[in-house]
């Protein structure tokens, strides 16, 4: 009982690790009277700076819900993403390429106060064994629609990667992209 209650706390500090604190919201309007703005197709590969090696919208999909079989990555020009609110708190994302239906998927999402729409899917990764040889990482991201009628993505990336305990490494990365509407 006493393992289960340290995993329970260390499980609850990290999935913590990585919220939006401190991020810039004044481009978000969203709210529940205009969510269909975010129906659309948009490109694929961001408009700006600022995602790192991150930098492609079925990536950012991808990290938040492990949706691709067999780590198949989307990563070519002729990829286009499209949404559709289907109600409050789902999201579906088609997959094109060139023009074909590559993926289709059903996201929970979740609208708060703050005009952001955020994924509420799967996030938390294992890598190897954590601490030992290994590690862990959580990814949550929220996304709006801007006043040029484009997508901003705001993720946070918590990572903690360890060897043997005595070497570790816990990192944040906070990323903005913006992906335009065709």
């Amino acid at each position: 009982m006493k393992n289960i209650c340290y995993y329970f706390s260390f499980v609850v500090l990290a999935t913590s690790c990585a919220g939006f604190r401190n991020v810039d919201n004044t481009n978000a309007i969203l709210n529940k009277n205009n969510l269909d703005l975010v129906d659309g197709t948009y490109s694929n590969f961001s408009i700006s700076d600022g995602g790192g090696y991150v930098i492609t919208f079925a990536d950012v999909i991808d990290r938040n819900t492990n949706m691709f079989i067999f780590k198949k990555k989307y990563n070519e020009r002729d990829v286009r993403m499209q949404l559709k609110m289907i109600s409050s708190k789902k999201l579906n994302v088609k997959i094109y390429k060139a023009g074909k239906l590559m993926l289709e998927k059903d996201l929970k999402v979740k609208l708060k106060d703050d005009g952001f729409l955020y994924l509420k899917e799967k996030r938390f990764m294992l890598q190897g064994i954590p601490l030992v040889f290994g590690g862990w990482n959580i990814q949550k991201s929220r996304f709006t629609v801007d006043e040029k009628n484009n997508l901003q993505i705001q993720s946070n990336y918590f990572f903690c990667n360890g060897f043997m305990i005595v070497m570790s490494d816990w990192k944040t990365s906070r990323y903005t992209l913006n992906f335009e509407k065709l």
